[in-house]
């Protein structure tokens, strides 16, 4: 057995996995940058019967690493997951609206985010974090993960939930709340939802002359 023998599968199964990887972290950027290299190649060398396996083949494997990051975005932690990890430290636990906090300086600004979770620990509360899958592009960086917010807010990653896309945050945070008797910080009066957000303490806050407020902690 030479070694091109082993080198080569092993190659092959390692770029298909970070092909899924970059459907996973940035799914509308490898899809157009791989049509367009369809596209590039077709025009070079146009189908013809001896290559139709070859393109069929290229063709399933795009769309099983396609598939394959889909699924490994939308299985983010569950509301009930976040509960059942144990805390990173002692403390009250409190819900964070993080998609309406991001924005209480004006444009939306992690660093925010990041003042109000440091002013409720050191308040003596421990932050569960929820935001929409749109805050990433509100933010400008597609690429974020629960991982990587919850390096930039100074949390552990059970603290922290991207909700799946074409959902609203809303109904996790309420959900997750209630059945945890905890009070949310947002700015939001959830009107629409005001059924599940019956008897829930919200925290009011903002920013006025760079000093953060936060009400009813």
């Amino acid at each position: 057995m030479t070694p091109q023998f082993i080198l080569l599968p092993l190659m092959a199964a390692l770029a298909f996995i970070g092909y899924a990887r970059c459907f996973e972290r940035m799914f509308l950027m490898t899809f157009m940058a791989s049509t367009a290299f369809a596209v590039w190649v077709y025009s070079l060398h146009p189908p013809v019967p001896d290559s139709y396996p070859y393109w069929a083949g290229a063709g399933g494997l795009a769309g099983i690493a396609a598939l394959l990051g889909l699924l490994s975005r939308r299985a983010g932690p569950q509301p009930e997951a976040l509960a059942e990890e144990g805390p990173e430290q002692s403390g009250t636990d409190v819900v964070v609206d993080g998609t309406n906090v991001i924005f209480w300086n004006g444009d939306a600004n992690l660093q925010t985010l990041r003042a109000v979770v440091d002013d409720l620990k050191k308040k003596g509360m421990m932050p569960f974090v929820f935001l929409d899958a749109s805050t990433r592009h509100h933010l400008g960086d597609p690429s974020l993960d629960e991982r990587s917010f919850a390096r930039a807010l100074g949390l552990k990653p059970n603290r922290v939930m991207v909700c799946p896309a074409r959902t609203e945050a809303d109904s996790f945070i309420l959900e997750f709340a209630q059945a945890q008797k905890l009070p949310i910080v947002s700015n939001d009066r959830f009107a629409d939802r005001a059924e599940l957000a019956e008897g829930l303490k919200l925290i009011k806050g903002g920013v006025a002359g760079g000093n953060l407020m936060l009400h009813g902690v």
